[in-house]
């Protein structure tokens, strides 16, 4: 009889349980609450849960137990719930590895560049004597449009800090001139020269451009993610002037290098965070001091005067800024496309020596001078 209740008791209770669980689903996410991040939770019991918010850094953020979304250092943009619940806690202890966004990865960026050089300021650097109208001027070297490329490599943690080495060249972009002349013409150097008989004036400029970077991305406050780095710039130059004649042709010649070496800082956007309401936009913005390490030689073959090998060191500027839209493919595939620009200051530029320079007692050079680069960039962006 004894046995026989103890069975009955215990169906009896099962039965009990089996209808508050029908009649009460919220008790069986009561688990669930600590990881809770929806504005209707069905959790029940003394767990405090509140809901975040929209996600970024708004001014009258909420907060969970962990934190706020106003902490230095946490720019939360993850749409996984539990990672959104907990991500105070993952800043400082082993992040989830379920949370796609939160992993950190490595990004290979591919850019194909498609850039010009700004045409040297006018400047007069030979003339007809006879007419001067006829002449070779720095504004009349006009640059094309040569393809560049521009390959990144990146550690990146989520929104919070990067890690990038950058490798950027552009090769041989190139200005032509000719220039027809009926007699003796004048060489505008520091003390001019006097050619006789030149019927024609035919002008090659070349000018390359790279550069090796590594920069620190870190996050204190959004919108912006910034930028500390050391870079080093290579910047040569090539101008040739070949002056026909039927007597006594001649050649000028200046090559300038110019070797960068100093730090940079900017800001730059973070990934997924919108600026002006536009999540697929991103730009940047670097500046960097450096110091210059240039020298110029300068020929002049047919007549008196040679000049090689002048430093002229100095301190120069960089600035480098770009804008661009970008367009996910997949997790781990992006496209992109943007405007690019690069400036430097205080650099020795080939169409800027001749002036300078005493032909005649090989002295004289010109470091004050600048370039702008800019154009066209598409990327590849893989991530894994």
């Amino acid at each position: 009889m004894d046995q026989r209740c103890r069975k009955t008791d215990a169906s009896s209770l099962f039965a009990l349980l089996l209808v508050a669980t029908l009649a009460f689903p919220s008790l069986t996410h009561a688990v669930d609450c600590h990881e809770c991040d929806a504005p209707l939770c069905d959790c029940v019991g003394s767990i405090p849960v509140t809901v975040l918010g929209d996600m970024g850094c708004p001014s009258a953020d909420l907060t969970n137990d962990s934190g706020s979304d106003t902490m230095p250092g946490v720019m939360s943009d993850c749409q996984c719930h539990k990672c959104n619940s907990t991500r105070f806690a993952n800043q400082f202890r082993k992040p989830i590895d379920r949370c796609q966004a939160y992993r950190p990865q490595c990004l290979a960026i591919g850019r194909a560049l498609a850039f010009t050089r700004v045409t040297p300021s006018p400047g007069v650097l030979i003339n007809d004597t006879t007419n001067p109208m006829q002449q070779l001027n720095r504004d009349s070297l006009s640059f094309g449009w040569e393809p560049g490329i521009d390959l990144t490599i990146r550690r990146e943690h989520w929104t919070e800090n990067a890690f990038e080495v950058r490798f950027t060249g552009i090769d041989q972009l190139e200005a032509t001139s000719r220039v027809t002349v009926g007699g003796p013409v004048e060489i505008h150097a520091a003390v001019p020269i006097f050619a006789p008989d030149i019927t024609s004036i035919d002008t090659r400029y070349e000018s390359d451009l790279y550069s090796l970077e590594a920069n620190w991305h870190f996050v204190t406050y959004c919108p912006f993610r910034y930028i500390a780095g050391l870079r080093y710039l290579g910047f040569d130059e090539e101008l040739t002037a070949l002056m026909d004649s039927p007597t006594v042709p001649m050649t000028y010649r200046t090559h300038t290098r110019n070797d960068l070496y100093g730090v940079q800082v900017g800001i730059t956007s973070i990934p997924d965070v919108p600026l002006l309401d536009c999540k697929w936009l991103t730009w940047s913005a670097k500046l960097g001091l450096y110091g210059n390490d240039a020298e110029q030689t300068t020929i002049l073959e047919g007549t008196v005067g040679q000049r090689t090998d002048a430093p002229a060191d100095a301190a120069a500027f960089v600035g480098e800024f770009h804008i661009g839209m970008e367009l996910p493919l997949t997790h781990h595939l992006t496209i992109s496309s943007g405007y690019g620009m690069l400036i430097l200051e205080r650099v020795a530029i080939a169409s800027d020596q001749l002036q300078s320079t005493d032909l005649f007692s090989g002295t004289g050079s010109d470091n004050e001078g600048n370039a702008l680069f800019h154009g066209a960039r598409a990327a590849i962006t893989v991530r894994y």
